[in-house]
């Protein structure tokens, strides 16, 4: 083997190797900047003209000579045709079959030529553009929303071609002379939103259309939940359709789109040999029925944000890792080629901005498992890590993660190797980012959890829906850690028509798996629940100061013990908790059912969490969110997630001996009370007011943020009364009021300065 000769190792080989030496320059860089820039630039350039494919490109994007490029890119108008077989030999040929549910054949419904990468569907409004790198030039679009509904929300079928419709693009012919008895990849961009899809494929015919001798199914190789864009780039495999085909001049694709809504945008297409050997990261598929499946990859830590103070060191429950890992090449990978997963770990001091690479390497081996050719299912590869030492090291801050696949053999693409995700250590320093606990992002625009977009569960009119994640606490009694308030995300639709003020509720339950008679699976079920906390949320002007169409973040903040009032206790030592918003009008004065227009909708972020999902270890076994229906009748049902495995509630946690409580609610109130509290903030004294109409007894109680009771005082028979309570040897921070009769709870928070 030459030692300097790139194209001798596997593309694999270099993964690692590159990794560090950028980092390694990149320090050099930072101390002789003028003489080592240029070097490290010829470096990069090095590196970027390492082929990555090793296999020759015969059509299309990449070629060279260029062969077909203008055709796949989609440069050129397409021609519409209703009969099959009737192709332009130099076109696109864009073919319809059907509409309106097959009714009216062939109907008006064609795959079109794109120049901006959006649908004009009604329901395509926050449409991102395709991001195709030659959109420029054109885009094929299937816009099946656009033909049902003219553009127009709700016209359904007011358009040229009613859904559902199914719509044919034939290539003009190909040359493929020279691949007789080769395996073939055609890769190309995929960008769709599917509602009831039938069929999303591409296909290939080696005799001008005539017949079509193999098609893949894009909805497997590009899996996404009902009602949710994706994009990326599909390689679908043909291993056999040149097989014995001596002419081979006479070639065509075709892509198919059968279904009822939104749409599918392809683009830049190429027609490359298949590599013997393509070990890559799969993808997830949503109906997948194991966790292997559903994810590309297990999130280290199950949290987006993890803070400090929930952490132990010695519990190692939450933090495991791995990934499918599948063989998209044309031969099996051997248990010789010792397939394994890497993993890296870098982490940026969040005061400092300062760059730490490498804080944790890891490897999982395959062992003797074969990774088939061109199996979808893959082999999951799952370890925990060996400790969190790193995290214990470096503290609060943010963990780029780096997971990727190699072989000791040649590789066909690197493209597919390698994958990545974050998450925050957020500090208990009381600053902005602490004690802060979550499965979603934070958004940019003001620094609250982050909504991706919205869920509403089909069948409805319902009666009530509540969605939540599971949050896993280590020593919660050892370190009395409660829940100081919970953040929540949500939308008002465009369509709002229901009323301006309405309560959820946020609830937290303590989760064991397999109580009550439940199944030890992972996933959630009400005879496994315990409620131990509830908060309320009164959401007022929506519809007019909160406007259609528009996201707000709501705080909850003093909860209460759901069982036998006052503040919520400590949470216990290995404990797992759903915590979770509840809309249930009927609960709150509202209305007895409701459809998606009525009432206000949460958010949601998409982060693959689904490997998480299923685990069997007895430590760690929990599906990352977990859905509630009730339904008019009263029928209640209980799903891991909504439309998908990779979705979690935009749903953020504040753990005490935090100061971040803001915007408190009254939780509980009693309707025949009045409470007040001043001065506040408050230096010596506290006056609570509290006012009922018939005499009672009722219990004064102060708690600090970990809920430990610092005054308790009772009064008997009162009607109305003003108590004042010394508190000048508190220490200054922030308290809680509760007023507790026999008729409820009024909680209120005052600030000890």
């Amino acid at each position: 083997m030459n030692l300097f000769s790139f194209t001798d190792y596997p593309s694999s080989f270099f993964v690692p190797i590159l990794y560090y030496l950028i980092n390694i320059l990149n320090l050099i860089i930072m101390r002789q900047p003028i003489f080592l820039n240029s070097v490290f630039i010829i470096f990069l350039l090095l590196i970027v003209n390492v082929n990555s494919y090793t296999q020759t490109k015969i059509w299309g994007v990449g070629t060279s000579p260029a062969v077909g490029v203008a055709e796949a890119e989609f440069q050129a108008a397409f021609v519409n045709a209703t009969v099959a077989g009737n192709y332009s030999t130099t076109q696109w040929t864009a073919l319809t079959i059907s509409q309106d549910d097959g009714s009216v054949t062939p109907g008006n419904a064609y795959w079109v030529r794109n120049l901006t990468g959006l649908s004009q569907g009604g329901y395509a409004t926050n449409m991102n553009p395709a991001t195709s790198p030659s959109l420029s030039n054109g885009i094929a679009l299937f816009d099946s929303d656009f033909m049902d509904n003219a553009g127009v929300q709700g016209a359904f079928g007011t358009g040229v071609a009613p859904s559902d419709q199914k719509g044919e693009l034939i290539s003009p012919r190909i040359d493929l002379t020279g691949a007789m008895d080769s395996a073939l990849v055609i890769n190309f961009y995929s960008y769709y939103r599917p509602y009831q899809m039938n069929e999303l494929s591409v296909s290939i015919s080696t005799d001008d259309g005539l017949t079509w001798a193999a098609t893949a199914d894009i909805l497997a190789l590009q899996p996404s939940p009902i009602n949710t864009s994706t994009e990326g780039w599909v390689r679908p495999m043909f291993k056999t359709v040149t097989a014995g085909v001596a002419n081979l001049t006479q070639c065509r694709i075709k892509f198919t789109f059968d279904g009822n809504y939104y749409y599918s945008l392809i683009d830049d297409i190429t027609i490359e040999m298949a590599p013997s050997y393509d070990i890559a990261i799969g993808v997830p598929d949503s109906d997948g029925s194991t966790f292997f499946s559903i994810g590309d990859r297990i999130r280290i830590g199950n949290n987006f944000y993890n803070p400090l103070v929930n952490l132990d060191p010695t519990n190692l429950s939450e933090w495991f890792w791995g990934a499918k890992v599948v063989n998209y090449g044309a031969k099996d990978i051997l248990p010789a080629d010792s397939a394994r997963i890497r993993l890296s770990i870098d982490f940026t001091d969040d005061v400092s901005g300062q760059l730490t690479s490498g804080v944790y390497v890891d490897t999982i081996w395959a062992g003797m498992d074969t990774l088939k050719s061109d199996d979808l299912a893959g082999v999951g590869l799952v370890d925990y890590l060996r400790n969190i030492d790193f995290i214990s090291t470096n503290k609060d801050g943010r963990y780029d993660v780096t997971y990727w696949v190699e072989h000791n053999g040649s590789d066909g693409s690197a493209d597919n190797d390698t994958t990545t995700m974050t998450f925050y250590i957020t500090s208990d320093a009381g600053t902005t980012n602490s004690h802060y606990l979550s499965k979603a992002r934070k958004a940019s625009s003001d620094g609250k959890v982050y909504s991706q977009g919205i869920v509403f569960p089909g069948g409805s009119p319902h009666a009530a829906f509540e969605y939540g994640s599971v949050f896993y606490f280590p020593k919660g009694m050892t370190d009395t850690i409660t829940i100081d308030s919970v953040d929540f995300r949500y939308y008002i639709a465009n369509a709002f028509s229901g009323a301006a003020t309405q309560t959820l509720l946020v609830n937290i339950y303590h989760f064991i798996d397999g109580s009550g008679g439940g199944n030890a699976n992972g996933f959630v079920s009400g005879v496994e629940l315990t409620q131990v906390g509830i908060g309320q949320a009164t959401l007022t002007g929506l519809g007019t100061t909160v406007s259609n169409g528009t996201y707000t973040v709501e705080t909850v903040s003093g909860f209460q013990d759901a069982s036998v009032g006052g503040p919520m206790q400590p949470l216990v030592d290995g404990g797992f908790y759903y915590i979770s918003v509840l809309n249930q009008p009927s609960l709150t004065g509202g209305v007895a059912s409701f459809v998606f227009e009525d009432v206000p909708i949460l958010g949601v972020d998409r982060l693959v969490y689904a490997m998480n999902l299923g685990m069997t270890t007895t430590t760690a076994p929990f599906a990352p969110s977990t859905l509630r229906i009730i339904d008019p009748t009263g029928t209640e049902n209980w799903y891991a997630g909504f439309t998908g495995f990779d979705e979690v509630p935009s749903i953020g946690v504040h753990l005490s001996a935090s100061p971040l409580i803001t915007g408190t609610k009254t939780v509980l109130n009693i309707e025949s009370a009045l409470l007040n509290i001043y001065p506040n903030p408050a230096n010596n004294f506290l006056n609570i007011d509290v006012r009922f109409d018939e005499p009672t007894d009722v219990q004064y109680i102060i708690t600090d943020v970990s809920g430990r009771v610092v005054y308790y005082h009772s009064s008997k028979n009162i009607s109305s009364e003003i108590h004042t309570v010394d508190i000048e040897k508190l220490p200054g921070g922030v308290y809680f009021v509760s007023a507790d009769s026999n008729n409820g709870v009024s909680t209120k928070r005052f600030i000890k300065r």
